[in-house]
């Protein structure tokens, strides 16, 4: 544990009293705040990554995109600046509470709070959103639940890894990161990521708050990863039929059909808030965006509906004045039409609804990887060679001019060939099974020309 900072004083105002948690690029100190007297919490960056410059860049990202916050759910920054030693450092408020992922150990939360607690948090990366930086690591560790008086707030910490259209290329092509639980199928991918990542984890922990458990779980890393990029999210045991609904829109594996800001996932769990009250207290629920489909069975329609219409009917009247026998006939035959009306009505409304996308569940059962949504997860190795404008093939096709960079499916059990070619120059090969997205990819061996020095193995060399 990182101790030898106790007692030190920072900026000559800061007294380090004890640890309170470490992470991979900080530790974080209780201290006193002589100037004001108060208790604050002070984030160090560890010694040992002062030699990496892209950690010092990654740390300075977090100060530089926390302290332009100001909503009350998004943890509060009061100064930042450098030891003596050239360590950054940032202050912040002394939370007192508990995290989520604690809170959690001890089961599943009430609903209605539950949508609360996911209410703050889409309010505060709405504020971050506006700045255009997006978290990318949303889950119960980073977040934090605090009571201050009868009060409680739940506040979104670690801007670690933030990222923006604007924020500096701190990564790797291709790298991931994330925590595989709560990572979006898009974030599984590889892929460029945007703000709506962030609404798709919290979607995940949103359901994990009211099921007490997250939507995806597996065996491995890989296959958490899988299953977020195919399976369907499984309904809602313990909630509202509204929160199911808004669960299957911020879960969407197609991010342009998913809920599209945080400010409306903010609105929507307004919405299903009050729905849960009106259900909880025996109340209609209030008009809103999450229940306003045709209902799904007869049983849902109001007592005598279909009576009532052909009642009003003039061609069921009719046949009736002319013919008993025949208007009976005709009033049973106009009942089922209508019946019949209903249904497909029904089916059509439940199509269109936004908690289920047929064509991607279609997709996941037929084992379809037609779209890139629902295609395997891919690595993104960058091939290199020793001369300059070599052909780079995979599996038999030209890809492009080395260096470039490949993708490769990871978990698709095949054994891949990656082949370097160039006019007067033999080929070279490498085969590789990728089993995660961060494996690395072995070196591709030096290419030689055509007549130089070639070395037989003995088993091919001929007896005299």
């Amino acid at each position: 544990m990182n101790r030898g900072d106790i007692g030190r004083i920072i900026s000559g105002r800061f007294k380090i009293s004890r640890l309170l948690g470490e992470g991979g690029m900080g530790v974080v100190y209780r201290a006193l705040d002589m100037q004001v007297d108060r208790d604050v919490a002070i984030k160090l960056m560890r010694r040992e990554c002062l030699s990496d410059k892209k950690f010092i860049t990654r740390f300075r990202r977090e100060i530089e995109v926390t302290t332009q916050f100001r909503h009350p759910s998004t943890i509060r920054v009061y100064e930042h600046g450098e030891t003596d030693d050239g360590r950054p450092y940032m202050v912040m408020e002394l939370l007192t509470g508990e995290s989520l992922s604690d809170r959690l150990e001890r089961g599943r939360i009430p609903e209605i709070q539950a949508l609360e607690y996911a209410k703050q948090i889409a309010e505060s990366l709405s504020e971050a959103h506006e700045h255009e930086v997006y978290h990318r690591d949303l889950k119960p560790d980073n977040l934090f639940i605090e009571t201050v008086g009868v009060t409680t707030v739940l506040k979104v910490l670690d801007f670690g890894i933030a990222g923006g259209a604007d924020s500096l290329k701190l990564t790797q092509a291709g790298e991931v990161f994330g925590t595989p639980q709560y990572m979006s199928p898009e974030q599984c991918n590889g892929q460029k990521l945007d703000h709506r990542t962030d609404i798709y984890s919290l979607g995940v922990i949103l359901y994990e708050m009211i099921e007490g458990r997250p939507p995806f779980t597996a065996e491995t890393p890989m296959a958490t990863m899988l299953k977020h990029v195919r399976a369907k999210v499984p309904t809602l045991r313990n909630g509202n039929q509204a929160t199911n609904r808004l669960l299957m829109r911020a879960l969407r594996k197609d991010r342009s059909k998913r809920i599209q800001s945080a400010g409306r996932f903010a609105e929507l769990i307004g919405q299903c808030m009050s729905v849960v009250r009106a259900t909880d207290e025996g109340r209609a629920p209030p008009p809103n965006d999450l229940l306003s489909h045709t209902p799904r069975s007869l049983s849902a329609l109001p007592s005598g509906s279909a009576q009532t219409t052909l009642s009003q009917s003039p061609t069921a009247t009719l046949a009736t004045v002319e013919n008993e026998a025949r208007g009976r006939g005709m009033v049973i035959f106009l009942a089922i039409a209508g019946v019949s009306v209903v249904v497909l009505a029904a089916v059509l409304a439940s199509n269109n609804d936004d908690e289920v996308d047929t064509a991607n569940d279609a997709a996941v059962a037929s084992g379809s990887t037609g779209s890139q949504e629902l295609a395997l997860p891919l690595s993104r190795p960058l091939i290199r060679t020793n001369i300059e404008d070599a052909e780079v093939w995979l599996d038999g096709e030209r890809k492009c001019t080395a260096p470039c960079q490949l993708e490769i499916p990871v978990g698709d059990d095949t054994i891949h060939e990656i082949r370097l070619k160039k006019e007067g120059y033999i080929d070279v090969t490498q085969n590789w099974r990728p089993m995660t997205i961060t494996e690395d990819f072995p070196p591709m061996p030096d290419m030689k020309q055509l007549g130089g020095t070639i070395e037989v193995p003995r088993s091919k060399k001929r007896k005299k």
